[in-house]
């Protein structure tokens, strides 16, 4: 879009100067879409807020973002170009303004990386732009924010230099966090869709309209959006009663009451993601390998997801590496995984008779979960198998921020605990088992020198051999019980068009359309 035709999308200049063009809700509710977020349950350790991610992909553009099928493809940056050995990324800029009438530029861009991984950042991405050129430098603050590998040579063009390659890079900047937002309180809108002039409703419903300033403004067919956060069960009861165009975000919290509300509307995509119980390593019963190992062995996951569940896609786990990866990480967990039921079953018996516990004298856990049917119907599923090698548990149900708690303050022995990643990187489930972590108390410098090796290793090869190395010793250590990988469940209306099922997760409202009414 060119300067002009920017301008002659407004009534008039001035209103620039007073902060863009003029905008209000859609009178013309039909086209506007309705979405609910299933709402955190607490196992995921940093809270997981599904509005705010797709309020933020709707309204502020970044080098690269996400199409409906989840495929990377051009945002700001018009076109790249990456050097040979993958360390250096060219960005061209394509002409492109925030509602207020600035035009973005290579600076804007470079400031914002620079806070993202500036000292004491809370951004999500942090960690993950660590192979960003003295990013680890700057994050520790022993290097000046202007030595990033980030630079703007010129208006229309940023270079990007990494420490050693990243082939996920594209889909990190992809992200809503890596947004090119501008600092402020209300930085104005540089995407499809900018927040509407009324305030948020007492149900805390966000409205959002059309922005007339986005650069592909003409592609766009929703007028507006209403998005909202509900529990699962109550998003689902509003979506059967044509509420809602849409529920999203949904994990194990309400999966079998999605698959018996509407099958034609049930949309299942698997994650770069990992379910699993945390254990307590530094102190009580689970300090003992044997017995992690014990428990680790004891269970058929397949069977139990399959007799539970009957989810197509809802994929066993066994290591600290989910098997959506690339098939490459693929077969790295302990020797036990290849066993037969019994005989896991028996080596988990000789494993905690030899730490001390039998059925005579048996081995009791306490086990915090968070609150939803599902998470305790898995647990009590687990907990036959359990029993049937002498282990006996109890749970304890919390809500989000308790659960999230308990765990910060090793208030537990077993935890849930879920981590879905941005992307197909195996650092994501590997960093907090390292002893600069100490996730659950573990720490095993084996691992630590595996994955510095790892991160110093230029051949992407190598560098997987080695990640591989790191989550067969986790494995064996058993810090963590691995039970599946999370899909993600949505209920989607037939009236929308333009969803498409992907691993990213992405939906971007400026890709959705609506047909008929909500009455139909």
């Amino acid at each position: 879009m060119t300067r002009l035709s920017w301008i002659s999308g407004c009534l008039a200049f001035a209103l620039l100067a007073l902060g863009g063009c003029e905008r209000s809700a859609d009178d013309d509710s039909e086209s506007r879409l309705r979405m609910a977020f299933v709402t955190d349950d607490g196992a995921s350790l940093v809270p997981d807020d599904g509005r705010e991610k797709a309020a933020a992909r709707a309204m502020h553009i970044g080098l690269t973002t996400l199409e409906p099928s989840g495929r990377v493809v051009p945002s700001l940056a018009l076109s790249w170009r990456v050097s040979d050995d993958g360390l250096t990324y060219v960005f061209k800029l394509r002409e492109a303004y925030w509602a207020d009438g600035r035009r973005l530029t290579s600076g804007d861009v470079v400031a914002v990386i620079r806070r993202i991984v500036s000292p004491g950042s809370a951004n999500p991405l942090r960690d993950e732009l660590m192979m960003i050129k003295n990013a680890a430098l700057i994050a520790a603050n022993r290097r000046p924010a202007r030595m990033l590998g980030v630079t703007d040579p010129r208006p229309d063009t940023v270079v990007v230099t990494l420490a050693k390659p990243e082939p996920a890079l594209l889909q990190l900047l992809a992200d809503p966090a890596a947004a090119i937002v501008r600092a402020g309180k209300s930085p104005p809108a540089s995407g499809a869709f900018a927040k509407a002039d009324e305030p948020e409703d007492a149900a805390g419903t966000l409205l959002l309209v059309k922005n007339s300033t986005y650069y592909a403004a003409d592609t766009v067919s929703l007028a507006g959006a209403e998005l909202s956060r509900l529990e699962a069960e109550s998003a689902i009861r509003r979506f059967s009663a044509g509420e809602l165009d849409i529920v999203s975000g949904g994990r194990l919290a309400g999966l079998r009451a999605a698959r018996s509300s509407d099958s034609r509307a049930l949309r299942l995509e698997p994650t770069w993601g990992l379910y699993f119980y945390l254990a307590r390593t530094s102190a009580g019963p689970l300090a003992d390998v044997r017995v992690r190992r014990a428990l680790a062995m004891s269970f058929d996951r397949a069977a139990i997801l399959s007799r539970l569940f009957g989810v197509a896609g809802l994929q066993a786990s066994y290591s600290a590496l989910p098997p959506t990866l690339p098939d490459a990480y693929a077969g790295s967990a302990g020797d036990w995984a290849g066993w037969t039921p019994d005989a896991r079953e028996s080596e988990a018996v000789r494993l905690l008779a030899e730490a001390g516990y039998t059925f005579d004298q048996p081995l009791t856990l306490s086990v915090a979960i968070p609150h939803g049917r599902e998470h305790a119907d898995l647990l009590a599923a687990i907990s036959n198998s359990w029993a049937a090698i002498g282990v006996r548990v109890k749970a304890y149900a919390r809500g989000p921020l308790s659960h999230r708690r308990a765990i910060e303050k090793g208030d537990f022995e077993l935890a849930v605990v879920e981590r879905i990643a941005r992307a197909p990187i195996a650092d994501t489930f590997l960093q907090p088992f390292t002893c600069a972590v100490r996730l659950g108390g573990y720490c095993n410098p084996a691992v630590d020198q595996l994955l510095a090796d790892a991160a110093t290793e230029d051949d992407p090869g190598t560098r997987i051999q080695l990640q591989r190395r790191a989550n067969r010793i986790i494995s064996e250590d058993a810090p963590l019980i691995a039970v599946l990988s999370p899909i993600r469940w949505s209920l989607v209306s037939p009236r929308v068009t333009g969803w498409e099922n992907n691993v990213a997760g992405a939906h971007p409202l400026s890709g959705l359309a609506l047909t008929g009414t909500n009455k139909e």
